[in-house]
């Protein structure tokens, strides 16, 4: 969903958001570009990093890959064994103590759930799947006739990281995962002492650090449609993710040959239905970025532009040309606006 910038002046008719303070010191002069790969969670995964010429990657790219084949075994739905699937099998009342990184989604996940009013939802696993957009497996009952939201009748205990399954609750991650995985490969650099680096994981970016040069990670957005008229954005990555919620990528016609966006609104259990094509959301951790850009989409550009607001995100929503509204339009909160340069 972003393409790394090329490291020179932005072009005149793009906008540039920076953080309000580039501090710490820059990659030190003589380090060079070291660029890792690989594949995870149906999409790929790239680092940028800056080091010495010496640097072992095998190494560094075996302890990335197993960091992100940790999350997949845990967090997959595609996975019949991962411990995702293990909980959506569970009868009621039965429960599994969560590894440290589960109970870390589940608690960031519960706590967007709560503050956004269900527009996030981790429970929304049963729509997915009865939608064509997760494992079979996931597909639930048409309606859920109980009068408590999913997120808010899951057995959640914090202090001990054990997760009670209600009944019939199935678990889906996939709006949230991703932006943890980017986090944790973040959290490897910084360990192994490489605080320069940028992560993308299927198009959600942590840039950390500062170039040699003292210039930030600059990326530019992807705009939803190359006919979307609208200015394009560069980012300074600097202690910043950004993540991005769209119908652009993964969606699928209806019945009546209407665009099925693979976002579900978890209070309705159906595609999103606005002219909403893309959100984007800057936060320091990709997973909060990720589970906002997601709720943010279901909201739209009116409700979830004052969620933004109380929440103090910056955020962007695209909207497509309809019958009722003619070109394409966009929506920035606040917090957007005032990162810009």
């Amino acid at each position: 969903m972003f393409a790394p910038a090329l490291p020179t002046a932005p072009r005149a008719q793009a906008r540039v958001l920076i953080p309000a303070e580039l501090s710490g010191p820059p990659a030190p002069w003589g380090q060079v570009l070291h660029t890792l790969g690989g594949d995870t969670m149906g999409t790929s995964w790239s680092v940028q990093l800056w080091a010495g010429a010496g640097l072992p990657e095998r190494p560094l790219r075996r302890a990335i890959q197993a960091v992100l084949d940790d999350v997949v075994v845990q967090m997959s739905t595609w996975e019949p064994d991962a411990l995702i699937s293990r909980f959506n099998r569970l009868p009621a009342g039965e429960s599994l103590v969560l590894p440290d990184g589960f109970a870390l989604v589940i608690d960031t996940a519960l706590q967007v759930a709560r503050r956004s009013a269900g527009a996030f939802d981790p429970t929304v696993g049963a729509a997915v799947g009865r939608w064509g957009f997760g494992p079979a497996e996931l597909a639930g009952p048409e309606t859920d006739t109980a009068a408590t939201p999913g997120w808010a009748r899951l057995g959640w205990a914090p202090a001990t990281h054990r997760l009670t399954q209600p009944g019939g609750l199935r678990l889906d991650l996939s709006a949230i995962a991703k932006g943890h995985a980017v986090d944790r490969v973040s959290a490897v650099l910084r360990d192994s002492g490489l605080p320069h680096h940028l992560v993308d994981i299927g198009g959600e970016l942590s840039g950390q650090g500062l170039k040699p040069s003292g210039q930030p990670w600059w990326v530019d957005l992807e705009m939803p449609d190359p006919a979307c008229p609208l200015p394009p954005t560069r980012v300074a990555l600097h202690g910043l993710a950004v993540a991005t919620s769209g119908d652009y990528r993964r969606w699928r016609l209806g019945a009546q040959g209407q665009r099925l966006s693979h976002t579900l609104d978890p209070r309705t259990g159906a595609p999103v239905a606005h002219a909403v094509a893309s959100v984007t959301v800057l936060h320091p951790s990709a997973m909060w970025a990720d589970a906002w850009a997601t709720a943010l989409m279901v909201l739209g550009p009116v409700e979830g532009l004052a969620l933004a607001e109380a929440e103090d995100l910056p955020a962007l929503w695209i909207e497509r040309p309809t019958p009722a509204q003619a070109g394409w339009r966009e929506t920035l909160s606040p917090a957007l606006r005032a990162l810009l340069a």
